[in-house]
């Protein structure tokens, strides 16, 4: 019985390991390609077209450093199971459900400890008023 959990698990974590590999490499394509992007010559007279190309700039570079935080997320999540630590919250060290991981499989935390959509101060859910509706 111990060994077909451990056999579960080991297939478990070989399917994130793959979904995180496939991942990662999309992701390492689509920065090299946001890079290219970037290169563009700059000696346009117009102004406007000048505007309109710094402000695509600063749009792709916004992109490409939401893409290069993803893939260190990936690499660490990868370290984790190699160290067989990936599916444990950092934070609590319970562990985090599969639903979670399937969602975002680089997760460290689980959902509580990452937030959980309740304001803890309050113990209501976020976006909710705290004194009621402000339409009535």
């Amino acid at each position: 019985m111990h060994a077909m959990k451990n056999e579960r698990q080991s297939k478990r974590l070989k399917t994130f390991e793959k979904e995180l590999r496939s991942r990662l490499a999309e992701l390492k394509n689509h920065v090299d390609q946001l890079r290219q992007e970037l290169v563009i010559e700059d000696d346009v007279d117009d102004e406007l077209t000048q505007a309109s190309r710094s402000s695509n700039r600063e749009f792709v570079m916004a992109i490409m450093e939401r893409e290069i935080r993803n893939i260190s997320e990936i690499e660490q999540a990868l370290e984790r199971i190699a160290k067989k630590e990936y599916g444990v919250c950092v934070t609590c060290e319970k562990t985090i459900p599969d639903n979670r991981l399937l969602a975002i499989p680089w997760t460290r935390r689980c959902v509580d400890c990452a937030g959980g959509g309740i304001n803890r101060s309050s113990g209501r859910p976020l976006g909710q008023p705290a004194f009621g509706s402000s339409l009535g």
